[in-house]
């Protein structure tokens, strides 16, 4: 006997009927092709050094060559940038590694924190959800083995006591393996501070 509230099978498949005759099933909305060179600022910024390398370009010049390229969140970067750090290449490059890696993070967030009530209805939400999810892991660029990665890599660092966890998320790991260095890397300085502490008052 059902409990009540609960649905039997035969109540539930003929519920799924009803509401599948009503919203008749739509192709899934395709995503609109990234054409952005930056959305993948780490793999263009590789393929620029291997130009300016096969090039011979002389180091001192490679910012000067990027500035044309330089798009939305990327120039962002390089705005907010000094002006001395504005002429060093690998610290251009940093700050727009470091951007890029604050927008994927957005992205999970706006994922994870996603409310029922920012939409109209579970189809809707559902929806949201699915487009959502795409900008986070962004299927069309990583293979599943790399999505993989970026789901363990975000639960690691939420199962990470809250002071381990801010100082390894304040290193922007990519991959799992990283943020496991970082962490270990943490509890051997905690552990060297604690030991230098003991000395001290030996």
């Amino acid at each position: 006997h059902q409990q009540a509230g609960g649905g039997s099978l035969a109540q539930c498949q003929e519920s799924l009927r009803r509401v599948e005759n009503h919203h008749p099933r739509r192709e899934l909305p395709r995503m609109p092709e990234k054409t952005s060179p930056w959305e993948d600022a780490k793999a263009f910024l590789a393929s620029f050094e291997q130009v300016a390398e096969a090039c011979q370009w002389p180091k001192e010049e490679w910012v000067t060559r990027l500035l044309p390229a330089l798009r939305g969140e990327a120039e962002q970067a390089f705005i907010s940038l000094d002006a001395r750090d504005r002429e060093d290449y690998g610290k251009v490059k940093a700050a727009i590694l470091r951007g890029d890696s604050l927008r994927r993070e957005k992205q999970r967030q706006q994922f994870r924190h996603f409310c029922y009530q920012e939409a109209e209805g579970p189809r809707e939400v559902c929806g949201r959800l699915r487009e959502l999810c795409r900008e986070w892991l962004e299927p069309e660029r990583h293979t599943k083995e790399q999505i993989l990665e970026l789901v363990i890599l975000e639960q690691f660092l939420a199962v990470l006591p809250p002071e381990m966890q801010s100082w390894v998320r304040e290193c922007g790991p990519e991959t799992s393996s990283q943020a496991v260095a970082l962490a270990e890397g943490f509890l051997l300085s905690q552990a060297e501070e604690k030991r230098e502490a003991e000395q001290v008052r030996g």
